[in-house]
């Protein structure tokens, strides 16, 4: 099996911004600042509405400012950015357009977070997380330390799962969520996460776990979900 260095790295170089962006045929857009305006109002779910002339973006109306501004160098991230890096960039501002040579080829905004390929991403890592930490705890997964560590009322929820699989149940350990298993590698030692970041893990998991779910629901999800990409690389050794 890859180590999980070689399968981030491999990662990094398959899938980036290019692969969920929205590309330049793709975009609604508007001819000039009036136009941009009115195309807007017409589109109230879209952030910004680039401007395109003579087949060139040039610059953009935003909503949020009701200002029209041009396209600067400070708007613009390569196509070749990888997902894992895309969540730091996004989380400085909401939306980039995207430089493929030396054209503007597509637009990118947080929203776009939640594309499959950015939950097969983080899925992966907390994947890897999850095992390293599961690896961890071997030695204190018997019955009497998990309702000690985990406290009687999640130990009960546990045991009636288990109870109710009947003879197609494994283990107790095999009911454990990822919150539950940083838990208790966090209390036995060699792994140290912050609680309030485990419940952030959990969520982020949850998302990337389940198609109908989101990464990120409004903007200052961005942040939660860099600093998840961040604790989990530090925890795996590979940041």
């Amino acid at each position: 099996m890859p180590r999980i260095e070689e399968t981030l790295n491999r990662l990094a170089v398959a899938f980036t911004v290019k692969d969920i962006m929205t590309s330049r045929a793709g975009l609604v857009c508007g001819v000039n600042a009036m136009q941009a305006c009115s195309v807007s109002d017409k589109n109230p779910d879209y952030d910004v509405i680039p401007i395109q002339q003579e087949w060139k973006l040039t610059g953009y109306f935003e909503r949020k400012s009701g200002r029209t501004k041009r396209i600067t160098l400070a708007d613009l991230i390569a196509d070749g950015t990888s997902l894992l890096d895309l969540v730091d960039i996004l989380e400085e501002r909401q939306f980039y357009f995207v430089l493929s040579g030396k054209k503007i080829e597509g637009y990118v905004h947080f929203s776009d977070l939640n594309h499959q390929l950015v939950k097969l991403t983080f899925y992966v890592i907390l994947e890897a997380l999850e095992r390293m930490a599961r690896n961890s705890i071997q030695g204190r997964s018997d019955r009497q330390s998990l309702k000690e560590d985990l406290g009687p009322d999640r130990f009960n929820q546990i045991e009636k799962a288990y109870k109710r699989a009947g003879r197609a149940a494994r283990d107790l350990v095999s009911y454990l969520n990822i919150s539950d298993i940083l838990q208790l590698a966090a209390k036995t030692g060699p792994i140290c996460v912050e609680d309030r970041l485990i419940k952030s893990m959990k969520k982020v998991r949850d998302g990337a776990a389940h198609g109908l779910e989101n990464l990120v629901s409004c903007y200052d999800d961005v942040t939660t979900l860099a600093n998840v990409k961040r604790e989990c690389l530090r925890v795996l050794g590979t940041s």
